[in-house]
């Protein structure tokens, strides 16, 4: 028969060996986990873990800065040695592979003291004949009457031409109007006054400090209309009309009289419409300072009736033909070249400029 007992008994033994086995495996795993444990902790790496070393001079370059400044250093020598070479085939006149240097011959300085003396003696040569034109004078008991000595103020490239009244007298300048009906003075001086105004313009800066006066001679018979213009506006001390614009350097300061379009009458002229002009009166390429102003606005009128013109600070040969000069500046160029400080290569002025006051003479 089939024994209950016996049954449960195997089952209560099997089990009770099993725990048995299994808890004496745990311990067994457990030991060698702290075997293996320790182990790991006494391991050592047989792999070089430690940084790599690296050369400092190699990553730096240092070695290559080197090679280069020795690389430059011999280019140089190379370089002064080709020179060397090309100088002295320069002093032997082409040969080459000498034997032995060409001797040192020491330089005299008697041609030189010789072309010194033959200009010296030149030089009084021609002092010789200026000697030699000089004549004596008889003495009389009539005081003699000396020439006027010219102003410093003007300069041997603008001098007056107010003083010799009897070139002025000898001069065609009436010829051109002998056919019409005009009432012409006869006297010189008037004359003069009338063909040969004078205008003082005082020149300063924006800030109020003065610069100066310049004395301007105008010449009627190149430009009558333009020349009136000046006359009327500098008699009314109508400076404000005045404007600088630009300055170009080393070659002229260009400037407008804006009212003369505004103060017209109607019976005088429009500057707008072709005008009376002459190029001949002034010549550009033989004087400095000039007041001038293009030829085409003469030829077709000015733009809105404001006369464009412009002072030279040298001769301008090229402008012959080009421009018409109706004045030329006789008292102040130095305050001209003052001005010519102030100017730009594209024409800016770098301190503002005006006329501050305007007046005849």
């Amino acid at each position: 028969m089939f024994d209950r007992q016996q049954i449960t008994t195997r089952g209560s033994i099997t089990s009770r060996g099993s725990s048995f086995i299994e808890r004496h495996q745990r311990r067994v795993d457990l030991s060698r986990n702290k075997l293996y444990l320790q182990r790991l902790k006494r391991a050592t790496s047989l792999v070089d873990q430690q940084p790599p070393l690296l050369n400092t001079k190699t990553q730096g370059g240092f070695s290559v800065l080197q090679e280069d400044a020795r690389m430059f250093l011999d280019r140089t020598n190379e370089n002064v040695r080709l020179l060397l070479n090309l100088s002295k085939i320069k002093r032997t006149g082409g040969t080459l592979d000498l034997v032995e240097d060409p001797p040192n011959v020491s330089r005299s300085a008697l041609p030189h003291m010789l072309r010194k003396l033959d200009s010296v003696q030149h030089q009084n040569l021609l002092l010789a004949r200026r000697l030699m034109k000089i004549h004596s004078r008889k003495r009389g008991t009539t005081p003699q009457k000396w020439p006027k000595r010219q102003s410093l103020a003007s300069s041997v490239r603008c001098p007056s031409v107010m003083t010799n009244r009897s070139a002025f007298a000898e001069n065609e300048v009436f010829t051109k109007y002998i056919g019409w009906d005009l009432d012409l003075p006869s006297d010189i001086f008037e004359q003069m006054r009338l063909l040969r105004p004078r205008v003082v313009l005082h020149f300063g800066l924006m800030d109020g400090r003065p610069l100066g006066q310049v004395v301007v001679q105008l010449y009627t018979e190149a430009a009558p209309l333009v020349v009136l213009q000046f006359v009327r506006t500098c008699m009314s001390q109508r400076s404000h009309e005045f404007a600088v614009r630009r300055i170009f350097p080393r070659l002229w300061l260009e400037g407008y009289l804006l009212g003369s379009c505004n103060n017209r009458s109607r019976d005088t002229p429009s500057l707008s419409d072709p005008m009376e002009f002459d190029t001949r009166v002034v010549s550009h390429a033989r004087y400095g300072y000039v007041l001038s102003c293009a030829k085409e606005y003469c030829v077709h009128g000015f733009p809105g009736g404001a006369i464009n013109f412009s002072i030279s600070f040298k001769p301008l040969p090229v402008a012959i033909g080009q421009r018409v000069g109706f004045g030329r500046v006789i008292r102040g160029d130095k305050v001209i070249e003052a001005m010519e400080a102030h100017g730009t290569k594209n024409g800016k002025i770098s301190r503002p400029l005006l006329i501050t006051h305007c007046d005849m003479l």
